[in-house]
């Protein structure tokens, strides 16, 4: 399952003792929650239920990418120098826990990815998220980045953001790129699609290290003056 990691396979009794030792026990039943849908989908599909693997950090990895679904818990920092991909199948639930913090160059949570961070993520690159709709979303305390980038469907809690954030409206969230902007003289032309700009493309052009907004645009964005809701942690 993670290849790249010594991770063992804990039950949830262990689990439930490392929120608490964590500091986040009121957090475990979210964990248990999505833990119980997953259980629920194994048994619909007749398949086996994934297992808890748990990695003591600090974790330094060349890139984190699984192969959903999956339940990952980080007791410890984890430095990835590339980039984690925690994209699943559609509405394979799975589960990305750290107790601590997360440093990586662009990270996306898509599809059925549930993920908690409790200190911070930090990324030189984006942050992206799709497909809320089947149950992605990212929690952390501090999500310092390049830009975070989310369609509709998808939302970030995090107690301090420090991004350009292009967004759909209605999550709370400090938007920098409205629906009054004209993507086209911000994005370069690789990043569009049609009348604005496409986060697939933008992931594919950060994720080959390529700066997806056009000279002075991402300096502009971030000028602007923006405010954004009160974030709370998942219960």
């Amino acid at each position: 399952m993670f290849p790249d990691l010594a991770t063992r396979v804990v039950p949830l009794d262990e689990l439930k003792a490392r929120f608490a030792a964590a500091n986040e026990a009121e957090t475990f039943g979210w964990f248990v929650q999505n833990f119980e849908h997953i259980q629920e989908r194994a048994e619909q599909h007749d398949k086996p239920v994934p297992e808890i693997h748990l990695v003591t950090g600090p974790v330094r990895l060349e890139k984190l990418v699984p192969e959903s679904p999956w339940i990952l818990v980080v007791d410890g920092d984890l430095e990835v120098a590339g980039d984690i991909d925690l994209s699943t199948s559609p509405y394979d639930i799975s589960l990305f826990v750290v107790f601590g913090e997360v440093r990586a160059r662009n990270l996306r949570f898509s599809g059925s990815a549930c993920c908690y961070v409790t200190k911070s993520v930090e990324l030189t690159g984006g942050c992206f998220g799709d497909h809320g709709d089947e149950s992605a979303e990212l929690h952390t305390a501090r999500l310092k980045a390049r830009v975070v980038m989310l369609d509709g469907h998808t939302g970030v809690n995090a107690t301090e953001l420090d991004a350009v954030v292009c967004a759909g409206e209605g999550w709370g969230l400090p938007l920098h790129f409205t629906s009054k902007d004209v993507a086209s003289e911000f994005f370069v032309p690789e990043a569009l699609d049609g009348d604005g700009y496409h986060e697939e493309s933008v992931w594919e052009l950060m994720a080959s290290g390529k700066d997806p907004f056009l000279p002075g645009a991402w300096e502009k964005l971030r000028a602007r003056r923006v405010e954004a809701e009160d974030r709370l942690k998942p219960l």
